[in-house]
């Protein structure tokens, strides 16, 4: 009877020191991501951080942050996350509606394998674990996110790692919502007061970043046509106002493809649009198409119209700065043939650019 009770008391003991060494463990993380929090100025570039140390000195499989995207609809958000079955690769889905079974939980919540129904994202397979922690404004109690951890592991999450996730997701939140004010601010340097769209200024950063990635890049030029008569017709004040509604119809078209839209100048835009340029062939024709029925007033004679060049990189151009360039020339011959098209960069385009910079 002794010995059952030393034994079981030295369980007991071993199981503390066990659950001791697991919350120093814990401290010693959260620590260490507030140390590199001081150190990063993005929140993009602090959630790659966070997410990799997660997986490595938590061991989870699968770490998810849903985001919920500012000023857009209630279905849009973003999400960043690494996968050991994506060889732990960070990776961001810019938009994507979040899952109901995550979007619903209000409070901490571990799943039994047998509550989930599927994965999360389509490239990753189904785990017999996940934790879903909401991220919550501070000012209203609102809810704008989760952080989703998995495992394959049944019953892998206890009470101290829920504890734990729990005290990083107010850490997430906290820096979540001040990054937004950061951005609220630094929005106004990078978007054309006129059309809401990014400026020429920002897109020379966008373009490094394409470079960074080198995936596939599809690049228009866009110019309204006869724009110089509708403002002696019109006015500038409805001259703004076409420029506006093009713009508008732009953001719209690339959306949903993950495209930008930037005034390029004037009336001339750029549209990046992350696909091969067989793929967003289609979706310049369809954006051309509909300007044709934009209506501003009916004092203008003829309907609008826009000429667009489009490029790709790297297929075809070896810079962005190229495929614009080559979206430009091929937007020139457009003009000169009877304006209202799409008209593709050949190789002449191409080359002219860099006879240009001999």
């Amino acid at each position: 009877m002794n010995t059952d009770l030393i034994e079981n008391q030295e369980e007991s003991v071993e199981y503390l020191q066990i659950e001791l060494q697991q919350q120093r463990g814990m401290l010693w993380l959260l620590g260490e991501i507030m140390k590199a929090a001081m150190n990063i100025t993005s929140f993009k570039q602090l959630m790659s951080v966070l997410t990799d140390m997660l997986m490595g000195v938590m061991g989870v499989t699968t770490c998810y942050l849903w985001l919920k995207r500012e000023t857009s609809a209630v279905e849009d958000y973003k999400v960043y996350f690494r996968s050991i079955e994506l060889k732990n690769e960070f990776r961001e889905i810019k938009h994507i509606a979040i899952p109901a079974s995550i979007k619903g939980v209000a409070e901490s919540h571990s799943y039994s394998k047998e509550e989930i129904n599927g994965s999360l994202i389509d490239c990753i397979n189904i785990p017999c674990s996940r934790l879903a922690v909401p991220l919550k404004n501070f000012n209203d109690d609102s809810i704008f996110g989760a952080l989703v951890l998995e495992h394959e592991e049944e019953n892998f999450f206890t009470a101290n790692t829920i504890a734990f996730f729990e005290t990083l997701t107010v850490f997430i939140a906290t820096n979540a919502q001040n990054s937004k004010l950061l951005q609220s601010v630094s929005t106004e340097s990078i978007t054309d007061p006129l059309t809401g769209t990014y400026n020429r200024r920002h897109l020379d950063h966008m373009l490094k970043e394409i470079c960074v990635d080198n995936k596939d890049m599809t690049v228009a030029v866009v110019d309204t046509d006869n724009f110089k008569s509708i403002n002696d017709v019109l006015g500038h004040l409805e001259g703004d106002a076409v420029l506006k509604a093009i713009s508008q119809l732009a953001k719209g078209s690339v959306k949903e493809y993950g495209g930008e839209v930037i005034r390029y100048g004037g009336d001339e835009f750029v549209l990046l649009i992350p696909r091969p340029l067989d793929e967003a062939i289609h979706i310049l024709e369809e954006f051309r198409q509909a300007v044709y029925y934009i209506r501003i007033t009916y004092e203008l004679a003829t309907p609008i119209t826009v000429t667009l060049g489009a490029c790709s990189y790297p297929a075809m151009a070896a810079t962005p700065e190229e495929a614009i360039e080559a979206a430009d020339n091929a937007l020139i011959r457009g003009k000169v043939k009877g304006k209202n098209r799409v008209v593709l960069a050949t190789d002449e385009d191409i080359e002219a650019c860099r006879v240009n910079k001999l």
